[in-house]
């Protein structure tokens, strides 16, 4: 897809899921690579830990892969015992997806959709991971609102976003010169908690990784912001995330 043939997100939500699709079409093999490599890593598995602990999951729990890419997370969450569904507005990615759960022998339940229109009944899952994908949904409060409805009571959610200094966000000002091309809101963290309560949810806990963007750029702010206010915490992390419910 050409800067020509790009539509104005302007225009209306089928606009601007059909550019975020396409532009995940368009990047799904570079990710998926850069992905598949994260996966391995020792980071991944301490994550993986943590946030098993943090969403209260344990063998047989329903969890929704909200955003899930390539499929690299609802694999190891597959892994713990838990019953994954994953939703990705991108074919490209599901269809990647679906190859690595094949090749790794786990029953997982891909398929292709938006966020914000979810299919699910009411109070399907135990939990919810949404990482880093509520930024690209035009309107996140319609998002999180869909998210919410699909989560049982007493459910728990991880959300996330890149900060506002992480090299995921290095050309936000494009939403100024280029807002027909970015398929990002770049939304930020202390956004996102507001819009957290305002639909519902009470954060319960919060944290920030501060290592590499997909990229490979290095963040090198974490020791430099250890001790500062919270804000500044966020706006230095590559992603913030929150456990909410």
């Amino acid at each position: 897809m050409t800067g020509d043939d790009r539509v104005d997100v302007n225009t209306g939500a089928e606009a601007w899921a059909a550019l975020v699709r396409a532009t995940w079409d368009e990047r799904a093999p570079d990710w998926d690579v850069a992905a598949e490599s994260h996966a391995l890593s020792a980071d991944r598995t301490a994550e993986i830990a943590r946030l098993a602990v943090a969403l209260d999951l344990h063998h047989g729990s329903t969890l929704l892969d909200a955003g899930c890419g390539a499929g690299q997370f609802s694999i190891a969450f597959a892994h713990l015992g838990c019953q994954v569904t994953g939703v990705d507005i991108s074919s490209a990615m599901i269809d990647r997806a679906r190859m690595h759960a094949r090749d790794r022998s786990v029953e997982i339940e891909f398929r292709i959709g938006d966020i914000a229109s979810l299919t699910d009944s009411a109070n399907t899952f135990d939990a919810v991971h949404a990482r880093v994908v509520l930024q690209f949904a035009r309107d996140p409060i319609m998002a999180l609102r869909c998210l919410r409805k699909v989560l049982k009571p007493g459910g728990r959610m991880f959300a996330s976003v890149p900060g506002s200094l992480s090299p995921i966000y290095a050309r936000s000002w494009r939403r100024f010169t280029a807002p027909q091309a970015t398929g990002s809101t770049f939304l930020v963290p202390w956004e996102l908690e507001e819009l957290l309560r305002q639909t519902g949810f009470a954060v319960i806990e919060q944290w920030g990784d501060y290592g590499r963007s997909l990229s490979g750029d290095a963040n090198s702010l974490e020791l430099a912001v250890r001790d500062a206010p919270i804000r500044v915490q966020q706006a230095a992390a590559t992603t913030w995330g929150f456990i909410a419910t």
